[in-house]
């Protein structure tokens, strides 16, 4: 299989499912079809990750599928800012959209929907998205739509046994990943970086006993706490977030 013949299988998929429509109480389809994926039945809520997920399961199967979205098996996630969160730490997120990503969107104040990418062209993005008006519905976009939090780009060479984007760094640190192995690109945070890359440092650091800002800048406060933790983890103790600090915090290696 081709990426090209991956990407179409998918959304084709999803293309079928347009007009689908939910129950009473966010009943739908596509629960039980993720239910091994995330590790528990997210029947009754709200079901657009869900619907995404369901589509890499149907087409790829559950192995497969949770290695081209980076989640691991049984515990996976049914909320949209956690799966990007996945694509993010895998290094596959993209600011250029492509047919077959999966697109996120701010909604409340945080990435909060998504969907696939049907198609791209003339400054303009159709997506297919479930949950949509109750239903499986077809939609655009201008590109570049502060609606738009990003793009997932799902790791095709899974299924097409070649080189994933998420792969071909060669300055990436390879770390464990759950059950399955990745090459992680991990940008190199410094004080006075700011932005979403770092508020997640913050969050890993303050979820492990490290407690700094959230304010997504890297600030003095936030490189104490990292000194601290590179200390109490015996790693290079310079107050750089690279792929050493990273691979340390994610899998809590504090001596």
């Amino acid at each position: 299989m081709t990426k090209q013949e991956a990407i179409n299988k998918l959304l084709t998929w999803a293309r079928e499912q347009i007009g689908t429509r939910e129950g009473a109480n966010n009943w739908n389809r596509y629960a039980p079809i993720v239910q091994p994926l995330i590790g528990w039945n997210a029947q009754n809520q709200p079901w657009c990750d869900i619907f995404t997920d369901a589509g890499f399961i149907e087409c790829f199967g559950l192995e497969n599928a949770a290695k081209m979205t980076y989640q691991p098996i049984g515990g996976g996630s049914a909320a949209c800012r956690y799966s990007a969160q996945f694509f993010k730490d895998a290094g596959a997120w993209s600011d250029t959209p492509h047919a077959g990503d999966v697109i996120f969107f701010y909604s409340g104040g945080e990435i909060n929907h998504q969907g696939f990418v049907a198609d791209v062209g003339m400054g303009a993005i159709s997506t297919i998205e479930g949950n949509s008006g109750d239903m499986v519905a077809k939609h655009s976009y201008a590109i570049g739509s502060p609606q738009i939090a990003g793009y997932g780009v799902p790791n095709w060479g899974v299924v097409t046994g070649e080189q994933g984007e998420a792969q071909e760094s060669a300055q990436a640190p390879e770390y464990a990943y759950f059950p399955y192995t990745y090459n992680v690109a991990v940008s190199l945070l410094k004080l006075g970086n700011y932005g979403p890359q770092v508020l997640h440092m913050q969050q890993l650091l303050a979820a492990n006993g490290y407690p700094c800002s959230d304010s997504g800048r890297f600030d003095e406060e936030t490189r104490d706490a990292l000194l601290a933790f590179q200390e109490d983890a015996g790693i290079d103790v310079d107050g750089e977030f690279g792929g050493q600090s990273f691979k340390a915090l994610w899998n809590c290696e504090v001596k």
